[in-house]
């Protein structure tokens, strides 16, 4: 119980200082080669870890090799954030880790849960700070609107597809290679 209050308030020390950072345009953003195939089944890998007994992992990459011109360290960030609330929000069936390209130019990476589902009145306030759907779940409710900036700051556009009782698709698209 000490450890998962250390880590919750770990995490919440951190949300807070990426929150200020993106406040005050300090935050570092490295553009690099990012395999995408790894970056997913690295989260993949991670997320195995949270999810609860018999919720399946899985990863669903469209192409067998994707390089895509960005953030690593940033992508991976919101993937596990993402991955993190579906792990969370999930008691049985999957979630899954993935991407497909739009266009030749755009990627969208997803996460896909089979959780509870989020009701298509919070869609729109999901991304901004301190809103949960669950007022009783852990976490202080900034991951998402960091998330969100995160993604902006990359060029891209984030979103949620989900239905109460079917789960939720949280995705986010970026240009394949940022100028």
């Amino acid at each position: 119980i000490v450890e998962k209050n250390n880590d919750m308030l770990l995490q919440l020390v951190s949300d807070l200082l990426d929150l200020s950072q993106l406040e005050s345009g300090s935050m570092e953003f490295v553009n690099e080669e990012v395999d995408a195939n790894v970056l997913c089944n690295d989260v993949a890998m991670s997320t195995m870890l949270k999810v609860n007994k018999g919720v399946k992992v899985i990863t669903r990459c469209e192409k067998p090799h994707l390089v895509v011109k960005s953030d690593r360290n940033r992508l991976s960030q919101v993937l596990v954030n993402f991955a993190s609330n579906a792990a969370k929000f999930t008691s049985e069936g999957h979630v899954e880790i993935g991407y497909y390209l739009i266009s030749p130019d755009t990627v969208r990476f997803y996460v896909e849960d089979t959780g509870i589902g989020i009701p298509s009145e919070m869609h729109y306030r999901i991304f901004d700070r301190f809103t949960k759907v669950n007022s009783f779940s852990q976490g202080a409710g900034v991951g998402l609107e960091i998330s969100r900036a995160i993604i902006h700051h990359l060029g891209g556009e984030i979103g949620v597809d989900s239905e109460p009782g079917k789960g939720s698709t949280f995705w986010f698209e970026i240009p394949i290679s940022k100028s």
